[in-house]
């Protein structure tokens, strides 16, 4: 216990017979708590660039496929695609933006859900790609109706962004730095209500700069170190991003049966097969938030191998309930 002891004088006596004092030597430090662990189901929204450009660049060049149609490959195949192969693991959903027109930004959205291939599948079918990249304002309308699209909002929540050039406003088409600005702009109000944003680029009509600001902002980084953005010229190196991306936040972004103070978490010790894993060391372990631990290169590799038991003990100083 974390107060001091204290003799019971006995029933309805209203006082204790003798209270015993802390001293110098006498121990105040809390026991230790072990915190049950699961992995997550993560709310996966994909924001699929429809502007005009997807349907009209070969990916690659000369290829007869073009990018709209890797995309949709790359998460709708049957069965290879990421969306069917993952879809009793992730809450898949999906949203569509192109403009400008009368409706500016026109975005059309897929609500997160477990087993959602045949609803995605059947909106994806009906859309083709026409118009501009109004990027920025799109993703703010996505946010603001964040609660009709996530089904579990206590599991995390990631946007990624696939799109294959420049953005623009709805006020102007022509205006490219104010649509890096609108889109870095929305990427950092979504990392402030703890959606982080992972940024692929189809094909390479987008410039370094622009993907490294989204990038950094998606996951609230200054930029030193970088962010990882990822630039896809073929189908099978776009489904290999995406795979890189949902497959870290389903299988090492770990639920706590507990809530931590993250400022304090490196105090606790987490354990995969009794070894000790470094909090805040590139293969170690991160708290992502209050209810979850994020493994981290090779303990991550370690726990999708199957790699057992997986350990998180904490002392009530960093444990809140």
């Amino acid at each position: 216990m974390c107060v001091a002891s204290a003799f019971d004088a006995g029933p309805n006596t209203g006082h204790d017979a003798a209270f015993i004092p802390i001293d110098a030597n006498f121990d105040t430090t809390c026991a230790s708590v072990e915190v049950g662990t699961m992995r997550t189901t993560p709310n996966v929204i994909v924001i699929v660039d429809q502007s005009g450009s997807m349907g009209l660049e070969q990916f690659p060049a000369g290829s007869g496929t073009y990018r709209w149609d890797a995309l949709e490959s790359a998460l709708m195949a049957n069965p290879a695609g990421l969306v069917f192969s993952l879809q009793s693991s992730v809450r898949w959903g999906m949203a569509f933006f192109h403009g400008p027109d009368f409706n500016c930004p026109g975005v059309t959205t897929v609500p997160c859900a477990l087993n959602n291939y045949a609803t995605i599948d059947g909106v994806y079918r009906g859309l083709r790609p026409n118009g501009g990249t109004p990027t920025g304002e799109s993703i703010n309308q996505i946010i603001a109706t964040r609660d009709t699209l996530i089904s579990d909002p206590n599991q995390p929540t990631i946007f990624i962004v696939a799109t294959d050039g420049e953005p623009n406003t709805c006020a102007d088409p022509g205006d490219t730095p104010g649509g890096e600005a609108f889109s870095v702009g929305a990427v950092q109000n979504a990392f402030d209500l703890g959606i982080e944003t992972y940024v692929i680029s189809v094909g390479n009509d987008t410039g370094d700069t622009h993907l490294q600001n989204l990038a950094n902002a998606g996951v609230g980084s200054s930029g030193t170190p970088a962010a990882m953005f990822w630039r896809a010229n073929d189908t099978a190196t776009l489904s290999a991003a995406i795979s890189t991306i949902v497959g870290g936040v389903v299988s090492c972004n770990l639920q706590l049966m507990g809530m931590i103070d993250p400022a304090q978490a490196c105090s606790g010790s987490v354990t995969l097969a009794g070894n000790p894993l470094t909090c805040g060391a590139p293969d170690g372990w991160h708290a992502a938030d209050a209810t979850h631990i994020q493994l981290d290169g090779a303990a991550c590799t370690m726990l999708l191998a199957g790699v057992t038991p997986l350990r998180a003990t904490f002392p009530c100083g960093v444990l809140l309930m």
